[in-house]
């Protein structure tokens, strides 16, 4: 399937195109859209067989791409969204697609207007042992008492600076355009603080334990199943915004807490997952969402409080498994139609996650 690559930035080379190289009977990238020489320079000298270098999704169509894979600012996804579905191009969009409830709406009445769909880019939902994961939480369910998420994350640029043929852009400020969407999306009695948790640790990061939450507790739009939005306990901000928290409690048996330390420091990311039942605790843990040469490691511990027996299931993947990958191959599928294909989470799993992050950012303390 040739695709166009919109922003060949630092998750395009340390993630997409690594994985797209490897993947060519699935995908290749017809053409690349970045306003850096040196971002398409690289997208070029790493598929020889020929990659376009273009303006706009039109020119690109017109080198031959039938799908866009979207990697740019999250402030950004709006207009190129819109432009790829008039197009008739099928997205995936790098999380967070939006972190404005407006935009999400917007973007939803295009893809039911147009009819193509727009695959939001949770990528460890494709991750086999997250996958196991959510099944466990899934049936172990009304007996769940508490799930929650840890991570240590260096968000630095020693984190990729390898996997990147040009030098990493350093952390920084929000630039203008970003602090005016944020503006728009929290609203005008928002604090710059709670602005800067939205964009990074609470939508930026936590977006994706949050969906892996409601993956397990199955909300829909029509109100069925439980959900975190409306059920917030207190959101917690601190060390300027570098770490957040955030606790909600979806019924009177359940608690969630997320956390998301920014560590500068640290040379390696860590996150480590819990879900707590009755009678076991399932223990996720993962690794930099950049590495290859290790996977997620689960271990489900049971017992049986009358036998004093207990039992350790422990679940793990071949190095090079990883959600990037794997994802990468299911949008394609999707995409071709093939037989068994199943579909990408959706503009509806995202916006009941921009619910829940969003009302953390409003609280946050």
């Amino acid at each position: 399937m040739p695709v166009v690559v919109i922003g060949a930035g630092k998750v395009a080379h340390a993630a997409h195109l690594r994985e797209m190289r490897d993947l060519p009977e699935l995908l290749r990238p017809a053409a690349v859209i970045d306003p850096d020489p040196a971002h398409t320079d690289a997208v070029r000298s790493g598929f020889p067989a020929g990659t376009a270098v273009c303006t706009t999704p039109v020119g690109a169509v017109r080198a031959g791409a039938r799908a866009a894979l979207v990697c740019t600012p999250w402030w950004t996804h709006r207009d190129l969204v819109l432009e790829c579905l008039e197009l008739g191009l099928p997205v995936l969009c790098e999380k967070p697609v939006a972190l404005d409830l407006a935009e999400l709406d917007e973007l939803a009445a295009a893809e039911r207007r147009t009819g193509v769909p727009v695959a939001a880019g949770y990528m460890k939902r494709h991750d086999p042992v997250v996958a196991r994961f959510l099944d466990h939480g899934r049936e172990q369910l009304a007996a769940a008492r508490r799930i929650s998420a840890d991570i240590h994350d260096p968000n630095a640029p020693h984190q990729v600076e390898h996997l990147l043929p040009y030098p990493p852009p350093p952390f920084g400020p929000q630039p203008p355009p970003a602090r005016a969407a944020l503006a728009r999306a929290l609203g005008p009695d928002s604090t710059p603080e709670q602005r800067e948790a939205y964009a990074r640790g609470l939508g930026g990061s936590l977006v994706h334990q949050v969906n892996l939450v409601h993956a397990i507790l199955r909300p829909d739009p029509e109100g069925g199943g439980r959900r975190l939005y409306g059920r917030l306990l207190d959101a917690t901000g601190w060390s300027g915004t570098s770490a957040v928290s955030a606790r909600w409690r979806p019924d009177d048996d359940l608690l969630v807490d997320l956390t998301h330390l920014r560590l500068p420091g640290h040379r390696r990311y860590r996150e480590t997952l819990e879900f707590v039942a009755e009678d076991s605790v399932a223990t996720l843990a993962l690794p930099s969402p950049y590495a290859r040469d290790e996977a997620a490691t689960l271990h489900i511990d049971t017992w049986d409080a009358g036998s004093g027996l207990a039992t350790r299931r422990t679940y793990t993947a071949e190095p090079g498994r990883t959600g990037f990958r794997r994802q990468l191959a299911a949008w394609a599928r999707a995409v071709r139609g093939d037989a068994g294909a199943v579909p990408l989470p959706g503009l509806a799993e995202v916006r009941e996650d921009t619910l829940a992050v969003r009302e953390a950012a409003l609280n946050l303390r």
